[in-house]
């Protein structure tokens, strides 16, 4: 049975190994699911791989993600898309993926547990056998995929290869690019798109990470006078604040209207470039909806300025002295930048 996020307590549990579960439905433990394959048929797509990989059994979780111009696409639980291929059939389940191609596109498996599902109908959830024995996750009858060039979460890399491989989209049917933009090698990431404001605050769209509804995305850019500086997926500057204490968070009321939070949605659901994932953690806000998390780097809670109106913006660093941009390894940089930061009315703040 699939139980819904929301239901899930504050600190459901703290297991013999050391996961600890919060209100914001996620494990601090951000070991990776392994991906997996099998089978025996080439695939001109095929990219060469080592030959000794082993078929490993995994349960997965279909969750629905936000493509740029694909629109809504089935992810497993780690974000990764998957895919149907034309050359399979629905009815009845079968898949003819096997070999080299099932190393190109490794099938999604699935053991005794049934799959997670998460804006998907279960009823359109299914598993067919496959030669080898193993069980492979199917929708809408079709059988799925991932693509082993789809390096991290978001990319669309496999759509539209060779015209046969295909996103799935929440029904089983193929995502299919408006104004029919499919490209044949997959038409490249195709993540654009923007964010929802609420409040002054991302409301869950962290920086547009092109698009990826509920995902939390870290990058880091160089500014021309600060240096290296971390930032969202669209450019946001993130800050720290002098009045805080690692792990604890002293903004609230109206200097939280004036420093909106980094939402945090969930190491599942998280992005990481230029920044160690070591360093990325949370905490439950107490001033905010049940489970609303804010994303720490170094243990420190991170900020947007309501005054960067742009992407590239510093107009918060140094206000009142103690609001900073951040290094990629979560210290503060004290460097006032010309003509921004400083005294901008923002009483103490």
């Amino acid at each position: 049975m699939h139980i819904p996020r929301w239901a899930i307590p504050a600190a459901a549990a703290l297991t013999a190994t050391g996961v600890l579960v919060t209100a914001c439905g996620q494990q601090q433990d951000t070991g990776r699911q392994t991906n997996t394959s099998a089978g025996l048929k080439q695939d001109p797509a095929a990219p060469r791989q080592d030959a000794g990989s082993e078929p490993v059994a995994a349960t997965t979780a279909l969750e629905v993600a936000s493509v740029g111009k694909l629109g809504k696409v089935v992810t497993d639980g780690e974000g990764r898309t998957l895919y149907r291929f034309d050359k399979d059939t629905a009815r009845p389940s079968a898949s003819s993926c096997e070999d080299a191609c099932a190393k190109a596109w490794p099938p999604v498996m699935v053991g005794k547990a049934e799959p997670k599902v998460d804006g998907v109908d279960q009823n359109l959830v299914g598993k067919v056998r496959r030669p080898d024995g193993q069980w492979q996750v199917t929708l809408g009858g079709w059988p799925l995929y991932r693509y082993a060039k789809d390096a991290s979460p978001g990319d669309v890399k496999g759509q539209g290869v060779n015209g046969t491989w295909f996103a799935a989209a929440p029904n089983g049917k193929k995502a299919a690019a408006k104004k029919a933009e499919q490209q044949n090698e997959g038409g490249g990431e195709q993540r654009q798109g923007g964010e929802r404001q609420q409040g002054g605050e991302q409301d869950g769209e962290q920086g547009g990470n092109g698009g990826w509804a509920g995902w939390t995305t870290i990058k880091v850019r160089r500014d021309p006078r600060l240096g290296m500086i971390v930032t969202d997926g669209k450019g946001r500057t993130m800050y720290r604040f002098d009045k805080d204490r690692p792990r604890v968070s002293n903004c609230f009321g109206d200097c939280r209207a004036k420093w909106p939070i980094v939402r945090f949605n969930g190491f599942k659901k998280l992005k990481v470039e230029g920044v160690d994932r070591s360093l990325v953690s949370f905490i439950e806000r107490k001033d905010g909806k049940p489970g609303e998390c804010q994303l720490l780097i170094n243990g420190w809670p991170m900020y947007y300025f309501a005054k960067d109106a742009e992407a590239g913006d510093t107009k918060g660093q140094a206000v009142q002295n103690v609001w900073w941009v951040v290094s990629p390894q979560g210290k503060k940089i004290t460097t006032a930048p010309g003509g921004q930061g400083g005294g901008d009315g923002y009483g103490g703040y």
